[in-house]
């Protein structure tokens, strides 16, 4: 897994990152802005699929395309949110996939140095096999840049 290959992230011409941040919880997350088609309110009527990865809530229809819900706090291990009605869906198009990822808020849209941007521990992170692409210093917080085309994968 390489950190932050120029074709998978969004970048400036002053080597920034354009990151979309949102929480699961009380923790910080963030999304290249590239690989986001839309977000909207989690106001959409599920229709649950038998047999269905543990992860996937279920599927929904928009302008006519049939969008698969995954349930990111859970995957990640994470507490469910507390207030669903609130939620968050991070819509994305990869490899023609359209998936839409539950999250509890979305905070802002930030430009990030890359020099503010380190490769996740392997220790922590899990190595190869982890879900993390980098963690952002922002402010007095730190963004951890999920790989969202792996977690695809594994579900």
């Amino acid at each position: 897994m390489e950190l932050l290959k120029k074709e998978n992230l969004s970048t400036s011409d002053n080597a920034e990152l354009e990151l979309i941040e949102f929480t699961l919880g009380d923790q910080y997350f963030g999304i290249d802005v590239a690989r986001v088609e839309e977000i909207m309110r989690n106001v959409y009527e599920v229709t649950p699929m038998p047999h269905a990865n543990q992860y996937v809530e279920g599927v929904f229809k928009q302008r006519g395309t049939i969008i698969t819900i995954i349930d990111l706090a859970k995957y990640l291990g994470l507490p469910p949110s507390t207030s669903i009605e609130n939620d968050i869906l991070i819509v994305t198009n990869f490899d023609k996939i359209k998936s839409a990822f539950h999250v509890h808020t979305v905070k802002d849209i930030h430009r990030i140095s890359l020099a503010d941007i380190e490769k996740p521990d392997t220790a922590i992170y899990g190595g190869e096999s982890g879900v993390a692409n980098g963690i952002a210093h922002f402010e007095d917080r730190l963004i951890t840049i999920l790989d969202f085309e792996k977690i695809l994968r594994d579900i």
